[in-house]
């Protein structure tokens, strides 16, 4: 049989080095179908013709869509549990649903999904497990626990889908060492569950297959209380039976080898107590049950599932009944296709086989030309806000086929804000109002803060992340964007990114003219809990470079603006933050606001004198709100946050403002660009800003 995986257009190659669930499986079944002496090809959607394979296997949503409105039968594979966690109102379910209703059969690789979608196309098919690479260790090794997850659900990277809370904690109860594995997104759960950092975890960061393998080998007990996955057993879960460890796991239905608990660290303590009691018979089962799941099985399965009736014997039995018509050949011509998504990109259909120059020009300068011809398609590396040109010139007559100018009125554009940051979606958004402004078109618009927005913005589009928009004529994405190597992706931003104001990346990516603008944010218009007089503070961020690293100098200021009869109101998020001392800790005599929601901290922010902060969100919302904001911070340059309504406090030297002149590395907490930080005295020698500075400004403003 002729078989076609489609390519999940993730941005992850196949099959995948690190990280990759959907890749990871479109090349176990692509190789094993093959071992069955099956053709298997894995292409991108717009190379899969009509009629060229028996079988085509999308496992994306919004690829299906694309395939069904070409009218290619496809088998559809979901993957996707934000379907289930959005709810069945959430974009996300309804295009699921709708690329399994359009699908010849769809295999979930969960009975709750099955029963969820409700579609009489959908199946249960369990996902398998390469017993050939992932095989036991069988020598005597002390017991330890492993974890292997990307820990987080819906947009918060933090939250504890995968239960590493129970099992640090059934862990410690019981005494063993534990492993938590998975990629760079896991420092995220630690950033925000700083409790864990006094308990004694191997944590280990992006293994790669073989890291993988020799971790299973080297552990005994697999610990999976996860509340919520598309696959049961999901991939993890079945590597780790292969490789012959036991499971503690929360996964619905019985599976040899697991003892099926509820998420609690008692159930996970207890689980593992009776694994360690009947040890070698649960390491049997598990090893058992992945064999009979190996993906050389599932794979002849996956076959024996769509039998008899092929999507062979499908277009055969649609072509033998279609009424049959006489048809005048057409003569030679040919089509193009233009869009501006994340680029400007030309696709050419027809019956001719003449070739054509494609030109992208701006302002009359060619930025990009191919030579093309039908069922082909060209496509530029600029991907930021350009007012193309597009012209097509048959080469062979030398005819101007197509001159086009780009023009979005009254069309959809889908614009992205790629960033979760708090700072980063308020600087950013208020240029997609311009843009709509200007353009005059329909905008769809995701960010993760949507609901900041929607109601002051009625003629935007909000939807989540990621979505697919249908029949979009053009796409940006608002970011800052690297390359592998540290360098910078030029082709989605027009200039330097560090050496500019951070509001002006998004008016710069969005084609607009740069001028400070904030954006309108939702509140609830309550009065304050507090009477006096007050002023909010926020000393915490997410790296030790923003902070105002002065020893005792958010003290000094509390103390002197209580003495003008002010209270001060702590609203960060964490009473103490990052590595704790004396930098990270909140000054005494505060309010202790910590840990609010968003919503109860907008409103403290809104009827405060003025806020006081750092080169971080909650300044930035400070400012949205139309609150004075008091702002220390040697990180950045006094250009790259906003200007009006802002006391800035900096001293320009030359290691000052260093996040304008070097690349941040989020993942390493002590990040700076001159030397290596070895303790927390280091940051104290650093900052160059002092208490009397700060009080001295603040004397201006009372």
């Amino acid at each position: 049989m002729k078989i076609c995986q489609v390519n999940p257009g993730c941005g992850i190659e196949i099959p995948p080095k690190g990280w990759g669930a959907v890749e990871k499986i479109v090349w176990e079944f692509t190789t094993n179908l093959r071992k069955q002496g099956h053709q298997v090809d894995i292409k991108w959607t717009d190379e899969i013709k009509k009629g060229e394979y028996d079988i085509v296997h999308v496992h994306i949503a919004n690829l299906a869509l694309i395939l069904a409105k070409r009218g290619i039968p496809y088998i559809f594979q979901c993957h996707d549990h934000h379907a289930y966690h959005y709810g069945k109102d959430s974009f996300i379910f309804k295009q699921n649903l709708e690329a399994i209703e359009n699908s010849e059969l769809s295999i979930l690789p969960a009975k709750y999904l099955v029963d969820y979608f409700g579609s009489k196309k959908a199946v249960y098919f369990s996902h398998g497990v390469d017993t050939e690479f992932f095989t036991p260790n069988l020598g005597e090794k002390p017991h330890k626990l492993l974890m292997v997850a990307n820990n987080g659900l819906g947009g918060g990277d933090g939250y504890d889908r995968k239960g590493f809370t129970q099992g640090i904690q059934a862990a410690k109860g019981i005494g063993l060492p534990i492993t938590i594995a998975g990629p760079e997104n896991n420092k995220k759960f630690i950033e925000e569950n700083p409790w864990v950092k006094s308990h004694n975890i191997n944590w280990v960061f992006n293994p790669n297959q073989k890291e993988l393998l020799k971790l299973y080998q080297e552990h005994t007990i697999f610990l999976h209380p996860s509340e919520l996955e598309a696959g049961h057993p999901n991939l993890t879960l079945l590597e780790a039976m292969s490789c012959g460890l036991p499971v503690v796991g929360c996964m619905e239905g019985d599976l040899e080898g697991m003892v099926r608990v509820k998420k609690s660290t008692k159930a996970v303590y207890d689980g593992i107590k009776k694994i360690l009691s009947s040890y070698e018979k649960y390491k049997h089962q598990s090893i058992t049950t992945a064999h009979n799941l190996s993906w050389y099985n599932r794979s002849k399965e996956l076959l024996n599932l769509i039998k008899p009736q092929t999507m062979k014997d499908i277009l055969i039995k649609e072509y033998s009944t279609t009424p049959k018509r006489i048809i005048t050949p057409k003569p030679p011509q040919v089509e193009a296709t233009i869009n501006f998504i994340e680029g400007a990109k030309c696709e050419l259909k027809g019956n001719t086989s003449h070739e054509y120059k494609v030109q992208f020009l701006d302002n009359n300068n060619i930025i990009w030309e191919d030579t093309i011809r039908c069922g082909m398609w060209t496509k530029t590396d600029k991907k930021y806000f350009t007012p193309w040109n597009v012209k097509i010139t048959n080469t062979t007559t030398g005819e101007k086929v197509l001159d086009y100018h780009f023009n979005c009125e009254n069309k959809k554009v889908y614009i992205q804000l790629d960033s979760k940051s708090i700072g980063d979606t308020i600087a950013w958004f208020p240029y997609v109002e311009e843009f709509r402004k200007k353009h005059n078109c329909k905008i769809y618009c995701s960010t993760f803060h949507n609901d900041w927005f929607k109601s002051e913005y009625p003629e935007i589009n909000f939807v989540a992340p990621g979505s697919y928009i249908e029949d979009v004529y053009a796409q940006y994405n608002v970011g800052w964007y690297y390359f592998d190597n540290g360098g910078k992706d030029m082709n989605k931003h027009p200039q330097d990114f560090l050496s500019i104001p951070l509001q002006q990346s998004a008016s710069d990516i969005l084609g607009l003219e740069y001028k400070e603008i904030a954006p309108k944010i939702t509140t609830s218009n309550k009065p304050s809990p507090i009477k006096e007089k007050y002023v909010t503070l926020s000393i915490q961020s997410t790296s030790q470079a923003k902070y105002w690293n002065y020893k005792g100098g958010w003290q000094l200021v509390v103390n002197f603006l209580k003495q003008q009869g002010y209270k001060v109101v702590l609203v960060d998020q964490h009473k103490v933050f990052g590595l704790g001392g004396f930098m990270n800790e909140a000054p005494k005599g505060v309010l202790d606001y910590t840990n609010k929601s968003l919503n109860e901290v907008f409103t403290l922010i809104q009827h405060a004198d003025f806020h006081l902060g750092i080169s971080s969100g909650l300044s930035w919302v400070s400012w949205a709100l139309g609150t004075h904001v008091v702002m220390v911070s040697s990180f950045s340059k006094p250009w790259c946050e906003f200007q009006s309504n802002c006391t800035r406090i900096y001293n320009d030297t030359p290691t000052s403002g260093y996040f304008n002149t070097h690349k941040l590395n989020p993942s390493n907490w002590n990040w700076y660009p001159f030397k290596e930080i070895e303790s927390m005295k280091d940051w104290y020698e650093i900052e160059n800003i002092t208490p009397e500075q700060v009080i001295s400004e603040i004397k201006q403003l009372l």
